[in-house]
């Protein structure tokens, strides 16, 4: 079983993320993915599970250097994750709890994987689904063509992501911002504010 880099593979997902929002969703849904609904209870949960999972780490949401605000960020692993496992069922992709164990295992074990999930604001309670979908979104993109370069990798995974955008649609509630199809979620305060990157100081001018 071909081990696959967690880091590397959360760089993958991200970009593979399908930007689809289209039609009505549901009342107390926070994004429907396919057929299956992610309740906004399930969402809270999950945002909760996170917190406390960074506080046992002694890590902030400040140091994870996020670019958008946290409940749109977990909404995007949930959906994503959803999204990536219904289409693997589809293509008759198994993932097997050893294929998950040897990822953690290729990262050093559970505490260096743990680490590298918050860092990528995983909730840890959602930690082995989100492997298995990375593991199942590699696979397609190696089916799709992706070799060990970067240019035949992004073109594998833009055919990827097309096809998961066609087959398992993505939809988000609007009550958690503005979702473009081209940009994903837009700047919205209303979640807090994302902070801009620290400036170095001027300089002092000569004497």
């Amino acid at each position: 079983m071909k081990s696959y880099q967690v880091r590397v593979a959360v760089a993958v997902a991200v970009a593979g993320v399908a930007l689809s929002a289209c039609g009505p969703v549901q009342a107390g849904a926070a994004a429907i993915v396919g057929k299956e609904r992610i309740a906004a209870s399930d969402l809270d949960t999950k945002i909760q599970d996170f917190r406390k999972d960074l506080a046992a780490h002694k890590m902030t949401e400040d140091q994870l250097g996020l670019r958008i605000p946290l409940t749109q960020l977990i909404l995007l692993r949930l959906a994503n994750d959803e999204q990536y496992i219904q289409l693997g069922k589809q293509r008759g992709i198994a993932v097997t709890q050893r294929d998950i164990d040897d990822v953690i295992a290729s990262q050093g074990g559970q505490s260096q994987t743990d680490a590298a999930l918050l860092q990528s604001g995983v909730p840890l309670s959602m930690g082995r689904e989100f492997i298995s979908s990375l593991i199942i979104q590699q696979k397609l993109v190696e089916q799709a063509g992706g070799g060990v370069d970067q240019q035949s990798q992004q073109a594998a995974l833009q055919k990827v992501t097309q096809e998961a955008d066609t087959k398992v649609p993505m939809r988000f509630s609007p009550r958690y911002g503005k979702f473009d199809a081209q940009q994903g979620f837009l700047p919205d305060e209303r979640f807090g504010k994302v902070p801009a990157p620290e400036q170095p100081p001027a300089a002092a001018p000569p004497a």
